[in-house]
């Protein structure tokens, strides 16, 4: 790999096809890491469910020992677990090997120090590492150990510290648990039933397969999952993906539960703890976070996808109440890392309490915007003479300009409260579009605008890429 390669990291971690994440970059990545970490500690590693999952551990576990860095093998655990493992004393980092909601032939890494994810420069320093091939090497005497630690109980354990906290014990309400067949299997249930619900579970044995269902807890993938709800009438039912990092929530009446609902139901809560504070938000979170957390005296700050740890670590004395990111709660008085299991706790806790044992009712005080999500093929060459043509016509088409958002993607907020985002995937080759609006009429003359925006973008590149002359 050269100087001049392109990023390893995209918006969450490094993500791909197991023929690019594969055992020579996972080896470098080992060496990477134990060349930029200074003094004594451990690194932790853990793995979700994946099927390559051990290849890449053995590999990279390998390159960290080969600098001298002692390595505590986690197992299969959820990211939230790897990401708490990080800030236990002696501790220098923790690293997941995971893909989180991508399909199964993918894999990945996430890294954490001191309970949040690398920004930026640490990012930085790990891919000059690996293209420079500059690692650090000690001889036989040197080498590092290995340990094996299951975090489970002690994670679990600090999970439920934080949670009672924020309500009570519950009388045996019973929760739908749908783990993906994914790394929290055997941890939201737990905790669940440690805070006195009765979870029952569906895909909830690990695998690598994901047999269930594909592991994205998007509506499209839950379909059985919300037919089972609604059949039963489980007063609550919380989804995951692969690492566990995001929740989705489905009522007893088999409806999913807008993420941008949910984000508001918990930002709402702990600015209210808080009296105030602010709410980190991606740039593709809707207007419904805005409506509910302004009249209590909260403040709405949007970034980019993949970077709220940015925020939270650069904040310069901000007084974060919450952060998220769509299916990802990060809480902030209990840690800087996304976590879908203590967030699957947190709404059955206001369910049981707030909502009297009813999601519907608990929902019914935020308010429900009609929105979109749209993704189109798009090839990374292509990323950003795409960009820059939506970019142009988008302006130029749309109405009612209130601001331009443009550190990701553009985003165009209007006086009406609706917006349009277009943005490009920093993971897969992909052009996504989110809308929302407080009407469906609204709604649907947006999108109209963005998709026609979108193809013709889409075309202009291709024809322009495939009109340049070869090199």
């Amino acid at each position: 790999m050269s100087s001049t390669s392109p990023r390893l990291f995209g918006t969450s971690g490094i993500r791909g096809h197991t023929s690019r994440v594969n055992t020579d970059i996972s080896l470098n990545l080992g060496r990477s890491l134990g060349t930029m970490l200074e003094g004594p500690g451990v690194v932790g590693v853990g793995t979700d469910a994946r099927t390559s999952g051990p290849v890449l551990l053995n590999s990279f576990r390998a390159g960290l020992l080969s600098t001298g860095v002692d390595v505590v093998s986690l197992g299969i655990c959820p990211m939230p677990a790897v990401a708490f493992y990080s800030t236990l004393p002696g501790v220098l980092a923790s690293v997941i090997i995971t893909a989180s909601h991508n399909p199964p032939t993918d894999n990945g890494f996430k890294f954490f120090r001191e309970g949040r994810e690398f920004i930026r420069t640490e990012e930085a320093a790990i891919e000059t590492a690996v293209a420079r091939h500059e690692y650090r090497s000690q001889k036989w005497l040197s080498v590092g150990t290995v340990a094996v630690c299951d975090i489970r109980m002690t994670y679990l354990r600090n999970a439920e510290r934080f949670l009672v906290t924020r309500g009570r014990t519950a009388s045996g309400m019973d929760v739908l648990v749908d783990s993906a067949n994914g790394a929290a299997s055997d941890y939201t249930p737990h905790l669940l039933r440690n805070l006195g619900f009765r979870p029952v579970t569906i895909n909830a044995h690990p695998d690598g397969h994901f047999p269930g269902r594909l592991p994205e807890p998007s509506p499209q993938n839950l379909q059985q999952t919300m037919t089972l709800a609604a059949e039963t009438k489980m007063p609550l039912t919380v989804c995951h993906d692969g690492d566990g990092d995001r929740v989705a929530v489905i009522d007893e009446e088999g409806r999913f539960v807008d993420q941008n609902r949910v984000i508001a139901l918990f930002a709402r809560d702990e600015v209210e703890r808080q009296n105030g504070g602010t709410v980190v938000a991606s740039i593709d979170t809707s207007s419904v976070i805005d409506d509910v957390i302004r009249p209590l005296g909260g403040v709405v700050v949007r970034v980019p996808l993949g970077s709220l740890q940015e925020f939270l670590v650069l904040r310069n004395g901000t007084a974060v109440a919450f952060a998220s990111e769509p299916w990802k709660p990060i809480f902030a008085a209990y840690g800087y890392w996304m976590d879908g299991v203590v967030g699957a706790a947190r709404v059955a806790q206001m369910v049981d309490e707030d909502g009297s044992g009813s999601t519907v009712r608990l929902f019914s005080s935020i308010p429900e915007y009609p929105v979109l999500r749209e993704q189109i093929p798009c090839p990374d060459h292509l990323k950003p003479d795409f960009m820059r043509l939506v970019r142009g016509s988008l302006i130029s088409q749309v109405t009612l300009i209130d601001q331009i958002n443009d550190s990701d993607g553009i985003r165009i907020d209007r006086s009406d409260g609706s917006y349009v985002l277009v943005r490009v995937s920093g993971t897969e080759p992909k052009a996504r579009v989110y809308i929302g609006a407080r009407t469906r009429d609204t709604l649907d003359r947006l999108a109209q605008t963005a998709r026609s925006v979108m193809d013709k973008a889409l075309e202009e590149a291709m024809h322009q890429h495939s009109s340049k002359p070869s090199p």
